[in-house]
């Protein structure tokens, strides 16, 4: 009984958006050792150095030393690290994987936090209650917890594949947005041929994203990839119930052809496998961008950006068809905050990070300190204050300038992203996007999955591999280089099966049954 009332105490302060934590959280003077990885855009990022974690000091009074490494060179520092036993107290932002978890925590590198959590992390506890699959995701199969995640609860955050529309290509072809494939094929068909920007040359570039967005896109009108997100190799035929490789699947082959028919007629950038999205910003100012694949369509400037529109739900496919396949359960990443053997007080370390897990503190981890980098304004939205906006030059992109004050850019933070908040994925139109498609997801996602000892021999080492050779396949024959044919798309599936297509599937068989106690996929 004294539990429930706990537990129940907890979830009403969770709800309320009550800051469970009291600061300082110690009156001694307490350094601790952060072992960090930086984002991607910024790997020069000095964490000591960003105004939202000096505050954090001073209301904790805890000193942290932030050790930063590029991305590049991350895990490899870290393994190296784990190696030579020379530890931090915490690995911050490390995107660890629940193989390197239960590896590690098995080896006794890493803190089981499990017996903190309850009395420490109120924040995260509620959390854990109320969305299951958060405890399901990040628990190993001995029953510990060795690190905490970054979790998603907003829908926002949810959608990471969205399409962008020129709104003005749209207008000139007299179209509304496609509902099918073959609507898409028809706009981008007028993209290429309207002289969108009436320079008299054919300059436009119908389709700009990266392949993978792409594959997810496109793939969910061939109900491909259909258990979300975090599993990009195996998922459930619709038609048996049964788990498969879905890279292999005959649909698969279907969508080859259709991609290959586009990118074959100029209809996609030419470079999609080489340069991404790179230069959508540039096709964008000089108005010969027709659609970008995106998450926010962040590189576009802020003169063109309102010329674009998400596309609300997802393309029929044949059969008419057609599902949002790319979701997240309500984790983004894994292994975002753990702490090691080598902290002397593990309490206070889970203490420091469980503010973040709250409506309060995740806006303060996220976009900053209230009344210095945003306030509430009567709309009931909020916004950067105007000392805040005035720190942004002309040539700064949203991240760099969040980056100066706050810890959202590059993600894999140790926090949860709730609704109420603005910029990136929040904006106007990739948000409306998001509470759009979310309506119109598979009806199944798989949350990221904890590995027994077994299965992680099979798909750390079997997995990745076949990836691999299904994204280089997919490339040739997208681009031509490979004659869709019987020969080459049986050579194709003989190669993958022979790879050990069937210890993987076999592997998450056991999982699957063991997740969802011998349940439907």
């Amino acid at each position: 009984m004294k539990k429930l009332v706990a537990l129940l105490l907890v979830a009403m302060m969770f709800v309320s958006g009550t800051a469970l934590a009291e600061f300082p959280l110690t009156t001694e003077p307490v350094t601790m050792t952060f072992l960090s990885r930086t984002p991607a855009f910024f790997p020069g990022q000095d964490f000591a150095n960003v105004d939202n974690m000096k505050a954090y000091e001073e209301m904790t009074g805890i000193h942290v030393e932030f050790d930063n490494y590029d991305p590049s060179v991350f895990a490899n520092t870290l393994a190296a690290t784990i190696a030579g036993g020379e530890l931090p107290d915490v690995i911050f932002r490390g995107n660890l994987s629940n193989v390197q978890l239960y590896e590690w925590g098995d080896q006794g590198f890493l803190v089981d936090l499990t017996p903190y959590l309850e009395e420490y992390a109120p924040n995260f506890t509620a959390l854990m209650e109320q969305y299951p699959d958060i405890r399901m995701s990040i628990t190993a199969p001995d029953g510990a917890i060795y690190g905490l995640p970054q979790a998603v609860i907003a829908p926002e955050m949810r959608v990471p594949s969205k399409m962008f529309i020129n709104k003005n290509a749209l207008e000139q072809a007299g179209m509304e947005q496609p509902t099918t494939l073959d609507d898409l094929y028809n706009l981008l068909v007028a993209i290429r041929d309207g002289d969108m920007n009436g320079n008299g040359e054919a300059d436009e570039v119908p389709l700009v994203g990266t392949a993978d967005t792409l594959y997810k896109i496109i793939g969910g009108a061939y109900n491909l990839r259909n258990r979300g997100n975090h599993h990009n190799v195996v998922d459930v035929d619709p038609e048996t119930n049964e788990l498969r490789i879905w890279g292999i699947a005959d649909e698969a082959r279907e969508m080859l052809v259709y991609l290959n028919k586009l990118y074959s007629e100029k209809l996609l950038d030419q470079e999609l496998f080489t340069n991404g999205t790179n230069n959508a910003g540039a096709l964008a100012t000089s108005d010969a961008l027709g659609i970008v694949l995106h998450t926010t369509a962040s590189m576009i400037s802020n003169e063109k950006i309102n010329d674009y529109v998400g596309l609300k739900k997802p393309l029929l496919g044949p059969d008419g068809t057609g599902y949002f396949n790319d979701v997240r359960s309500n984790l983004h990443s894994t292994g975002n905050f753990c702490v090691t053997t080598a902290c002397e007080n593990p309490a206070l370390a889970v203490q420091w990070v469980d503010y973040f897990y709250g409506l309060e503190g995740s806006r303060f981890m996220l976009v900053g300190q209230e009344g210095i980098d945003w306030e509430i304004k009567e709309d009931g939205k909020g916004y950067w204050t105007d000392a805040c906006a005035a720190r942004r030059t002309d040539d700064m992109s949203q991240d760099a300038f969040i980056s100066l004050f706050a810890m959202w850019p590059g993600g894999r933070v140790p926090a949860a992203f709730y609704s109420d908040m603005w910029g990136g994925e929040y904006s106007d139109e990739p948000a409306a996007t998001a509470k759009s498609m979310i309506n119109y997801t598979i009806p199944t996602v798989w949350p990221i999955f904890a590995w027994t000892e077994e299965e992680n021999e099979v798909v750390s080492t079997v997995e990745s591999d076949i990836k691999s050779f299904i994204n280089n396949f997919f490339a040739q024959a997208v681009a031509g280089e490979v004659e869709l044919n019987d020969d080459t798309w049986n050579d194709f599936v003989a190669n993958v099966n022979s790879m050990g297509a069937d210890e993987l599937l076999g592997a998450y068989q056991t999982a699957v049954e063991r997740i969802y106690e011998g349940g439907a996929f």
